[in-house]
């Protein structure tokens, strides 16, 4: 049964009412998805102390499908509850949406298209409730404009920023696809631009046919009198997988520039695992959402919400992602971890030069002799793992203090890391180099070690680059199921997960362990919580 409406007053029928009863209950939110079906693109608003989450779903799974949209609500932005598909089997393909107040009113535009395998129109909804809404007429449509673009060309999901000047507020649209750069004078209709200068400086552009448009816009956002656009693809910048990189301007009109020092928000690695960002302001903060796979790309696995980011502007105005205070919602009662049940798991004990040295609240992990090149196959490496089992499967919060040192401190080649073991000398490693590089990857602990890495973070990447030697650094790690977030310092170093082969979902972790390379790890004021998550 459709709830598909139109402009000439049928309303979305007591399907979704029905639907809104039966999905209200409390669902867990680190990490989220709809207890049925599958989303994807989520948009997130912030109105009236409430978080509505948005995104287009299906309960097949395939792409053709995408008819429906799903809303998620939650007062903190940490639990949420299932609402329901708002919008359900809409006569025509709902693709990414995006929400933009209107007065008392508010205003959905999502992607769409006009023939099969021609994604070429923007369409629109409307809503006094962010609940209700119906569907503003195919006289509402937006097609590229046929001044500058071709017809077909793609028009897909559009981010408005509205922008006061002289006390008028006029909206400017940022769309993905080669004419998705308009105006408007309401915020209702709209007209296409010619599209705004882009200096690529030394990066390059993306590798995007001319159909595409330059990237697949996530938002933009005026912070601190510039305008900052994040955009995603793939193939792109060294590596298989889906990143995410920003844009600047001083004005909405241009010229953006690629912000060569930070370029790499988020995402990107071999794989498709942390894609999009999306920005949205509550009354204290600005923040990010994008969404995750628990697979190795968009055709394995679950899609899910991960926990909501800071938007970062440091001061050189580099756009970067910050742990959000809000999260600590996701701490239930602490777990008693006692640093001196660490064992070396890695090399043998043989091995004397390899040591854990370890007490109630401090850890100690050696590998010597120290060496001053990083070529990986001559560095010492030495793997410690808490005896202690948490419910990585519910969901766990570590924090601490965590250095790489070593004897010479000339010396700046130590790393550090984590160490998640999937099963007996198998898991995945999260390395933190001296040398500003950061490495993900799968760790094989057998008569040597093995180490493949499946993302690096380095120069040009907003998130961390390794770690600064002889330095003592706060980490967060959150882990629930096969899914970890790390923050250093507070900033985002990456989203990602245990899966390492296509074509399968990677294993939960049972145990947590650290890792030294070339010198000392030193690990402190360890605090482990639950997760407040039921599912």
């Amino acid at each position: 049964m459709s709830v598909f409406s139109n402009r000439s007053g049928l309303r979305t029928s007591a399907l979704v009412l029905l639907l809104i009863l039966l999905f209200s209950a409390d669902c867990a939110a680190m990490i989220y998805r709809p207890s049925v079906g599958r989303f994807k693109d989520g948009f997130l608003l912030w109105h009236k102390d409430q978080y509505y989450l948005f995104s287009m779903y299906n309960t097949t799974g395939e792409e053709a499908n995408f008819r429906s949209v799903w809303l998620a609500t939650s007062s903190d932005g940490v639990h949420w509850k299932h609402v329901g598909p708002v919008i359900k089997d809409a006569p025509f393909n709902i693709w990414a949406m995006s929400v933009h107040p209107l007065g008392d009113r508010f205003i959905m535009n999502h992607g769409s298209f006009s023939r099969p395998g021609v994604q070429n129109v923007i369409r629109f909804w409307e809503s006094s409730d962010l609940v209700h809404w119906t569907f503003m007429g195919h006289d509402a449509d937006l097609f590229p404009d046929s001044r500058w673009y071709h017809p077909d060309s793609r028009l897909d999901c559009m981010s408005v920023v509205p922008v006061v000047k002289d006390g008028q507020t006029k909206y400017y649209g940022f769309a993905t696809g080669p004419g998705g750069f308009l105006e408007s004078a309401d915020g209702i209709r709209w007209s296409g631009k010619p599209q705004p200068t882009i200096d690529w400086g030394t990066v390059g552009p993306p590798p995007t046919p001319p159909d595409e448009g330059g990237f697949e816009i996530g938002g933009c956002h005026e912070i601190n009198g510039k305008f900052y656009l994040v955009g995603g693809w793939f193939n792109y910048m060294g590596s298989t997988g889906y990143g995410v990189y920003t844009l600047v301007a001083d004005t909405p009109l241009g010229p953006f520039r690629a912000d060569a020092a930070a370029y790499r928000l988020c995402g990107n690695s071999t794989r498709w695992v942390a894609l999009w960002a999306r920005f949205y302001q509550t009354n204290n903060d600005l923040l990010v959402n994008g969404y995750m796979y628990s697979g190795y790309t968009y055709e394995t696995g679950d899609t899910w919400l991960p926990p909501l980011k800071r938007a970062v502007v440091d001061s050189g105005g580099h756009l970067r992602l910050g742990y959000w205070k809000g999260n600590d919602a996701l701490k239930a009662a602490p777990v008693n971890v006692d640093l001196s049940t660490c064992k070396k798991v890695y090399p043998g004990d043989a091995n004397r030069d390899c040591l854990c040295v370890a007490s109630a609240n401090r850890l100690d992990i050696q590998a010597q002799p120290e060496r001053g090149s990083v070529l990986r196959m001559n560095v010492p490496t030495t793997v410690a793992v808490l005896d202690d089992t948490f419910d990585c499967g519910k969901g766990v919060v570590i924090e601490g203090t965590i250095q790489a040192t070593c004897r010479d401190r000339r010396l700046v080649a130590s790393s550090v890391g984590f160490y998640l073991e999937e099963k007996p000398g198998e898991g995945t490693a999260i390395l933190l180099h001296g040398h500003g590089r950061t490495e993900i990857g799968k760790m094989t602990l057998n008569d040597r070690m093995d180490f493949r890495a499946e993302d690096t973070i380095g120069p040009g990447c907003a998130a961390p680059n390794g770690i600064v030697p002889h330095a003592n650094h706060t980490f967060r790690l959150l882990i629930r199921k096969n899914m970890f977030e790390l923050y250093l310092d507070d900033m985002l170093v990456q989203t990602f997960n245990t899966t390492h082969e296509p074509g399968g979902i990677g294993l939960t972790p049972r145990r947590i362990g650290f890792i030294a390379e070339n010198g000392q790890g030193l690990f402190e004021n360890l605090r482990v919580w639950s997760m407040t998550l039921d599912e």
